[in-house]
């Protein structure tokens, strides 16, 4: 067997196997219990809480034997609204007319340096008040988490279609279906997404080297530095998993994410050497360093293998443990969200340094691109 053939066996093999982990451990959760010290946190007051099952799962709350609210779960009466890393489960509390009282996160799998921030005061403390008649539009009445708007329009659409069905329970008859607005959100930030795909594609035809740079520079600072955008492991995770952000509200992230992956597959390399922000990081930086330590043709092939091997290992890992943040070692994500563990910092400030003084010529530009437009190896890209 030629080592091409065992190599395909074994990426096949390593994948199947990680999906089976993925749905023996998704079919052997048992569904998660409330305690009744969680439904105290959403109200003190309440002395006791009475649990209903029909017509969904929700809890009556007493005091002195009067009904005083009720509490729902996201997870029983919004199911599908995902957050950026899966399911996000919300615990809601509202008073007899249907008005939030108060509410907690009680289960997420949202990126760590994120997650303070979705289950923070700050962010859930702007629901409180609200009611039915609300639209729970982040951008309009819900101030979004910089960088996290996908998880925090999931949080907003979950409470919205929870407060939704309570109606029938609250006014002791049915409620239509909660509908999602059927609309396109076309936001500039599609518009700019657009703009800025285009023109990438452009520098790519033209083979400019002050186009490719200029496309570069755009996209670092654009999907880098101000919106945290861009294809790394956990996005590719999140795609593998089906933690799909609602299209209608987030149609730039299908562009991006889209785009990127089918122009790498149309032109070998496009993505890591015109669109990726890191890559631009990493061109700009070498760009101020004149040196340059040579390596060996045979390192560089080892280096660049081993780069593939470690991605793949990631996306197994997503997959199987159905956990898209393991990916968060990724120095994408540290450099551009300026947050990260030690061990993160230290990982992305490594092939920073090295990337000031290795490079190595891709060799699917070689043959597209022409001298003038060579870019050249870093350690990751």
């Amino acid at each position: 067997m030629s080592k091409k053939g065992l190599l395909n066996i074994i990426v096949i093999s390593t994948f199947l196997i990680a999906v089976s982990i993925n749905i023996h451990i998704r079919s052997g959760k048992s569904p998660l219990k409330i305690k009744e010290s969680e439904l105290r946190s959403i109200m003190q007051e309440g002395e006791s809480f009475k649990k209903k099952k029909e017509p969904f799962l929700y809890y009556e709350v007493y005091k002195n034997r009067r009904l005083i609210g009720y509490i729902f779960d996201t997870r029983d009466l919004a199911p599908d609204e995902k957050g950026y890393g899966g399911p996000i489960e919300v615990l809601a509390g509202i008073d007899k007319q249907g008005i939030l009282l108060n509410l907690e996160v009680l289960r997420q799998n949202e990126t760590p340096e994120y997650a303070g921030a979705i289950t923070g005061k700050r962010f859930l403390g702007q629901f409180k008040g609200k009611s039915y008649h609300d639209e729970f539009a982040v951008g309009k009445d819900i101030e979004g988490i910089t960088h996290a708007t996908i998880s925090s329009a999931a949080v907003a659409r979950s409470v919205a279609i929870g407060l939704h069905k309570m109606q029938g329970v609250i006014h002791g008859g049915q409620v239509a279906g909660y509908r999602r607005k059927q609309t396109l959100t076309l936001c500039p930030d599609f518009y700019v997404t657009v703009f800025i795909v285009t023109f990438l594609l452009l520098a790519f035809y033209l083979k400019f080297t002050w186009l490719r740079y200029a496309g570069l520079m755009l996209s670092m600072v654009y999907f880098g530095f101000i919106k945290a955008n861009f294809i790394s492991m956990a996005n590719l995770g999140n795609i593998f998993l089906w933690n799909l952000p609602a299209w209608r509200e987030n149609l730039a992230w299908y562009v991006l994410m889209f785009s990127g992956i089918l122009l790498s597959f149309l032109f070998r390399g496009f993505y890591c050497s015109y669109m990726c922000p890191f890559a631009g990081v990493q061109i700009f930086l070498k760009k101020m360093v004149k040196g340059n330590i040579e390596i060996t043709p045979r390192l560089a092939v080892f280096l660049r293998r081993t780069r593939f091997v470690l991605l793949w290992f990631l996306l197994i890992l997503i997959i199987a443990l159905n956990n898209p943040n393991v990916a968060n070692y990724e120095p994408f994500t540290t450099v551009f969200l300026r947050k990260g563990s030690l061990i993160a910092w230290s990982i992305a400030l490594i092939i920073l340094s090295l990337s000031l003084f290795h490079y190595r010529p891709f060799r699917s530009e070689e043959r597209r691109v022409g001298k003038e437009c060579r870019s050249r190896w870093s350690p990751y890209h």
